[in-house]
């Protein structure tokens, strides 16, 4: 069972979450109910995966056939890049809702910085990174809050932000983002982030948690990528060996021990089982050292189709 964390607005966030892009809807609904069966409490989950008319069928199916409350699952989505204009994010959110078949979101999250240009209808997959348009943040922000008054976000908050781009929401901001969801693993810590973050109160979440070895994708991927492996990492391959645990397990807890929120994606069984159990042993002062020093600044997913962007979060230092 993962621990939780208190976010700003007093509302309590599982500190591992189960990621769900990429995983084929046959496999997903599966994975959903194990899932909830080995004691994970938050899934995360976006308009762009095209995914959520499985996992709304996943959670009727597992809350009907059991004895677990929907308040006791913590739900993420988050706003496709296409739906960003003031007017667009509410009916957004509206029709997340229904494919998910819930009432509320615990988190509701702006995907990216950087808006595509709207669409007359909602597609059922990812509609492909399209022209891109400028939109104010704020503008976005404010029909962000606005589903937090209608009783349909319990949270918010935003992803791939960079400092500047929080700081210009939270001039403005009458409900302060929640959390920033971002890259961070070994290999690309997001110390300064972090130390901002958590500065203004809000809470750092760690997608990629293991740096994505296996992913290839163009437009999202950095192209100058290193050979590394960080799971395979003799260092962390040592540690692995001392604690008795896995290397994911030990990259986990290395951002777990932080004070980050993980969201692991696997739709094996014994990793999603590993993924979760590391909350019974902690890691030594010296070895978060040792891992502080894969540091190499390597960022994965670099949002290429972007860069060009107005709003393109990486051209600041973070």
């Amino acid at each position: 069972m993962a621990d939780y964390i208190m976010l700003n607005n007093e509302h309590r966030i599982p500190q591992v979450a189960l990621g769900t892009s990429r995983i084929p809807d046959e496999k997903l609904e599966v994975c959903i109910k194990l899932a909830l069966e080995m004691g994970y409490r938050h899934i995360d989950t976006a308009f762009i995966y095209g995914n959520e008319r499985a996992i709304g069928k996943a959670l009727q199916e597992y809350f009907e056939a059991t004895n677990l409350r929907r308040e006791e699952v913590f739900i993420t989505t988050k706003l496709l890049p296409n739906f960003m204009t003031e007017s667009a994010v509410g009916p957004a959110l509206d029709e997340s809702l229904r494919r998910l078949r819930l009432d509320y979101v615990d988190l509701f999250l702006i995907h990216i910085p950087c808006a595509m240009k709207h669409l007359d209808s909602y597609p059922e997959k990812h509609p492909g990174h399209e022209e891109t348009v400028q939109v104010d943040l704020r503008e976005t922000w404010k029909a962000m809050e606005e589903t937090v008054y209608k009783g349909k976000a319990r949270s918010i908050g935003v992803s791939s932000f960079n400092a500047k781009q929080l700081d210009y929401i939270l001039e403005v901001a009458r409900i302060k983002p929640a959390v920033n969801q971002v890259e961070a693993h070994a290999r690309f810590p997001q110390k300064k982030l972090h130390a901002f973050c958590k500065s203004r109160n809000i809470q750092l979440e760690a997608f990629s948690p293991l740096g994505s070895p296996y992913f290839n994708g163009s437009a999202i991927l950095n192209t100058i990528q290193s050979a590394d492996n960080v799971v395979e990492n003799s260092v962390v391959m040592d540690m692995a060996q001392k604690y008795k645990r896995t290397t994911g397990q030990i990259l986990l807890r290395n951002l777990v021990q932080r004070g980050i929120v993980v969201i692991p994606k696997s739709e094996n069984p014994q990793r999603m089982r590993e993924n979760i159990e590391i909350f019974s042993f902690s890691l030594s002062d010296e070895d978060m050292k040792r891992i502080d020093e894969l540091d190499n600044g390597e960022r994965r997913f670099c949002f290429s189709w972007c860069k060009d962007h107005p709003e393109y979060p990486f051209n600041e230092e973070f």
